[in-house]
């Protein structure tokens, strides 16, 4: 009789944490990065500014079978190196239906004039290198599902051409922040995603 119970309170508790896992992480969410220019080692990063472009394959899926998930208008995308940041964009309105449906969006992230400090600029240029393969942060500003105001930030890393980057969720890095904003330069926040503006060579 004790064992009966015994099985039936943990059965109940492993139910209980379902339910809260299923409520609080009602969103999941991946990107792949697929291709980059402006990094070139030899003509790019040897200037002090950089103007880098991120083909972004971002994916949302739902984690719940009684509702689905969207990127919510004012959603932001930034990719990082080493914690400089080099390019940002809007991310376009995209909803996927419940648990198991998913959804994938194209992206391009984009930085005009972009500060590196040269340390950084170096480290970089060693690891593309050769066909080598440099590691990116990339961050998602999305709205929170369990208050309307209020914004959180998932962490992403990759490399380029890494498709198995979309079946890897990214991690909550903040919670509760304000709206984002991109910086001036970083993709230009706007409700719809802006395209990078044509540059020149700039020296």
């Amino acid at each position: 009789m004790v064992c009966m119970i015994l099985i039936a309170v943990v059965f109940l508790a492993m139910m209980i944490v379902a339910i809260v896992k299923d409520w609080t992480q009602p969103a999941s969410y991946s990107v792949a990065i697929d291709s980059v220019a402006g990094l070139d080692p030899e003509t790019d990063l040897p200037r002090d500014t950089l103007n880098p472009e991120f083909n972004l394959t971002l994916r949302l899926a739902s984690q719940r079978a009684d509702m689905g998930v969207c990127f919510e208008a004012g959603t932001t995308v930034a990719v990082y190196y080493g914690g400089v940041l080099l390019a940002g964009a809007a991310v376009p309105a995209l909803c996927a239906g419940p648990r198991p449906s998913a959804e994938e969006e194209s992206v391009v992230a984009w930085g005009r004039g972009v500060p590196v400090p040269r340390l950084a600029r170096d480290r970089l240029a060693g690891d593309l290198r050769g066909g080598g393969a440099a590691e990116f942060d990339v961050t998602l500003t999305v709205q929170r599902y369990t208050y309307a105001e209020s914004w959180d930030v998932v962490l992403c890393s990759g490399k380029v051409g890494d498709a198995a980057a979309l079946i890897t969720p990214c991690s909550l890095y903040d919670e509760n922040v304000q709206e984002p904003s991109l910086q001036p330069g970083y993709g230009g926040y706007s409700s719809q995603p802006e395209s990078p503006p044509e540059t020149g060579d700039d020296g």
